[in-house]
């Protein structure tokens, strides 16, 4: 009588084949975590940066800046000469002189809170004001003795206008226009230079291109 002949898979065939099946059902689960990853929504950055605010602040301010200005009365020998940026920065030098004595203030700052009125009148207001040290509070330079003073036009006010040329003169204030270039000329209508008001003291910047 003939044995029945059986076979066995030798174990080393057994652990193959069991190991084919684990790595069978991983490859399936990355390309499923894959899947899921790559259906998830994509976090947006945010559209604004600190950066594109800053412009939007300053895009209130015409294109024709930074432009240079001077508060004088046309009589004497003092003047506030001050250049205005676009970003609402600022610097200047106050300066008056009397023979051998002059009076000085070297300074610089920023505006900001700027609103556009109408098409030629931008509203802003006065930020801070930094004065540059200065030797003493008086102090000798060979024969010429100077005064640290404060910046004249600037001190006292804090809501400040800045006028286009084509701004009409009707409606200005008579002590803004005390200071005009053009106050004792013929008067066309219009400013015809830029101007900057110093609004509580009555102070007017203008331009001289």
């Amino acid at each position: 009588m003939k044995k029945q002949r059986t076979y066995r898979f030798p174990a080393v065939l057994l652990v193959l084949a069991l190991c084919l099946g684990l790595l069978a059902g991983c490859g399936a689960g990355d390309t499923q975590q894959q899947d899921n990853a790559d259906k998830q929504p994509t976090r947006e950055e945010p559209a604004a940066t600190e950066e594109a605010a800053a412009e939007a602040d300053t895009a209130l301010l015409p294109d024709a800046l930074p432009r240079e200005f001077v508060f004088a009365s046309g009589a004497g020998a003092w003047s506030t000469d001050l250049t205005l940026n676009r970003d609402g920065t600022f610097m200047g030098v106050y300066h008056d002189a009397d023979t051998t004595t002059v009076y000085i203030c070297t300074f610089s700052g920023r505006f900001g809170d700027f609103r556009q009125v109408d098409d030629h009148t931008w509203a802003m207001t006065l930020e801070s004001t930094d004065i540059q040290e200065t030797p003493a509070p008086e102090w000798d330079d060979g024969e010429i003795h100077y005064i640290a003073s404060e910046p004249y036009g600037i001190e006292g006010g804090t809501e400040f206008l800045l006028y286009a040329p084509e701004t009409p003169t009707a409606g200005l204030s008579e002590e803004f226009l005390s200071w005009w270039p053009s106050w004792n000329v013929e008067d066309n209508g219009t400013l015809g230079c830029w101007g900057l008001s110093n609004v509580e003291m009555g102070y007017g910047f203008f331009t001289y291109d």
